[in-house]
């Protein structure tokens, strides 16, 4: 299961939806302008990561809007849906955010209808409880009509699973409430495929109760009557009738109240691992099903574990206004050691630690932990500057986070935090890096910044092979040494009037021979063209043409254009028959008459 594209809007600067797209064995770039929205797409992203994902730290009050476009592989569609014929082309969908910035519901015309068969299951169950109440109401009715008071014999007792005396009224009002229960639930779930087939929506469980269920088990008992002497000369009671009659309800009444408690605890175990699988409570077993499996491989592949290696300079320009948080800004001993925490560490005081650590009150860690942090940070030192560290210290810093010491070879110490900028995200990163596994999230602003450019193109040589191991990358830079010579990961972000926006061109080849090779030329174009005059940009278009082909009809067989789409880009703005000219077709034209560019624009 992969995700192909994540749409976001309503977000900081992210007004207008933004589409980000992912490429298999390639890293997700950014690149813009200063001030054009990169971090705050970086972050987006990390909290839709975290929000699935039940992480520690997420702002439960943040919300915006976003889907996530997803496909199955053919490895997938076998592990998933056993035994069915699928298509691979058909096995898209689509998750969409809902409350908390979790995943809400999924749409997909394929895949809803055979998810829904499992679900159907517990309206199944539900089905056959009521049926059997019915049975079993049937059994209590007989004992109703024998019950009323001025009935002159009555030769049984009731008792209930205690072997105390009831009657039939409590066991009506019991059996009502089982029953009310399983049809509250069976139309709960109803409500969670919406829009037709096509939609499942999530969270939408009934908090049911099904403990009414036990105490539905009755049983008769035999009694002679109490008759007065005249009463016997003219009532005739027959025993064996009554004993007989009493046998049979019981029998029956074993058997119905036998039925729905299996129906109920079944009932009981289906909805629970339901809730279970919709709200990321607990993990479920292989042998769940399908739709639970399905369930977890989505949640599990849109809260990807993530970790967000910020932008330093941006840590100290936009500090934040709480005065206790800002110890934290420029903190590298901080973002490592709560990496570790969150990745590495095992110890039982895990969610403890790292609550301490977000708000930075008596932070406390063992004698024991702090020496396993020292031994794994000292089991793969950087190799940053031909290994020029000798090894690494840990120390405790008065109930503080503790402070990371460089030892150098050179024989100098240095704190990790007094260090060169450029050493300290180099540090950083490589310990993030090495704790990464398969199915993680790296988002990385403006990585290597701070580098020497030969550093740069090692770091971007890093950041594919890890997309090679499984490990998903996205970051935003400035640098042309992190851009891949292939463009086609590159997202262009540009500030709007609407807020951010995001652009891609796919025409690489002849994109590269109209700006020269360089995508920051390329960047400048794609923002030109968003904010040029369409009109002006529509009519020089066409002069162009006229004054470089021998006629529109000639200008049709080069450029591949219709006749009534050339005539349309000297029309009036206000023409229903004016259209603003394709930026691929501005390249064309440009590319064909071999001027410049961003003269047509």
């Amino acid at each position: 299961m992969k995700i192909t594209k994540i749409e976001i809007n309503n977000y900081k600067s992210l007004k207008d939806p933004i589409e980000i797209k992912f490429y298999d064995g390639l890293p997700t770039i950014l690149i813009g302008k200063n001030g054009s929205g990169k971090t705050n797409i970086l972050e987006a992203l990390n909290v839709i990561a975290e929000a699935n994902g039940n992480c520690y730290g997420l702002n439960k009050d943040l919300s915006f809007g976003y889907k996530v476009y997803m496909s199955l592989s053919k490895e997938d569609i076998a592990q998933l849906f056993p035994g069915k014929e699928i298509d691979e082309n058909q096995c898209q969908f689509i998750a969409y955010s809902g409350e908390n910035c979790k995943i809400e519901r999924i749409e997909s015309a394929d895949l809803i209808p055979l998810l829904k068969s499992e679900v159907c299951e517990i309206n199944r169950l539900a089905s056959d409880l009521k049926a059997a109440l019915v049975t079993y109401t049937e059994q209590i009715n007989k004992v109703a009509c024998n019950e009323r008071e001025d009935l002159p014999v009555r030769g049984f007792q009731i008792t209930d699973f205690k072997n105390s005396t009831t009657n039939y009224y409590r066991l009506e009002i019991q059996v009502r409430r089982v029953l009310e229960q399983a049809e509250k639930l069976a139309e709960s779930l109803k409500q969670n495929f919406v829009n037709g087939e096509n939609f499942f929506k999530f969270n939408y469980v009934y908090d049911y109760q099904f403990d009414n269920f036990e105490n539905l088990p009755f049983k008769l008992h035999y009694i002679k009557p109490d008759l007065a002497p005249f009463e016997a000369k003219f009532i005739t009671v027959n025993e064996t009738a009554i004993k007989r009659e009493i046998t049979k309800i019981n029998k029956k009444t074993k058997e119905s109240c036998d039925k729905i408690t299996r129906l109920s605890r079944e009932l009981d175990g289906c909805a629970k691992r339901l809730k279970a699988a919709l709200n990321g409570e607990q993990l479920m077993p292989d042998s769940s099903g399908m739709f639970y499996q399905f369930i977890r491989e989505m949640q599990k592949c849109v809260g990807a574990k993530c970790l967000f290696l910020r932008n330093e300079s941006s840590d100290v320009i936009f500090r934040s206004e709480e005065r206790d948080r800002e110890y934290f800004c420029n903190n590298q001993s901080s973002v490592i050691l709560q990496t570790y925490l969150s990745k590495v560490y095992s110890g039982n005081d895990k969610e403890a630690l790292l609550k301490q650590i977000q708000v930075d009150k008596d932070f406390s860690l063992s004698d024991e932990a702090l020496s396993k942090f020292e031994q794994y940070l000292n089991a793969s030192i950087p190799t940053f500057e031909n290994g020029m560290y000798d090894r690494i210290s840990v120390e405790r810093s008065g109930g503080k986070i503790p402070t990371i010491l460089l030892h150098e070879k050179s024989g100098e110490t240095i704190e990790l935090n007094s260090t060169s900028a450029g050493r300290r995200w180099y540090f950083t990163y490589y310990f993030m890096k090495n704790t990464l596994i398969p199915g993680d999230l790296f988002i990385i602003d403006e990585p290597a910044a701070m580098l020497h450019p030969v550093a740069q193109k090692e770091v971007l040589n890093e950041l594919i092979e890890l997309e090679k191991q499984g490990i998903h990358v996205v970051y935003s830079t400035h640098s042309p040494y992190l851009i891949l010579d292939e463009w086609k990961s590159v997202h262009f972000v540009s500030m709007g009037n609407n807020g951010t926006f995001v652009t891609q061109e796919n025409q690489y080849d002849l994109l590269k021979q109209v700006v020269g090779g360089d995508i920051f030329n390329l960047q400048e174009l794609l923002e030109k063209y968003q904010k040029c005059d369409k009109e002006s940009t529509a009519n020089r278009c066409y002069h162009v043409i006229c004054d470089n082909f021998d006629s529109v009809e000639d200008a049709t067989k080069q450029l591949n254009l219709s006749v009534s789409t050339i005539e349309s880009w000297r029309k009036s703005i206000n023409s229903k028959k004016f259209r603003s000219p394709k930026l691929e077709n501005i390249i064309l034209i440009a590319e064909r008459t071999g001027l410049n560019i961003f003269e047509l624009l």
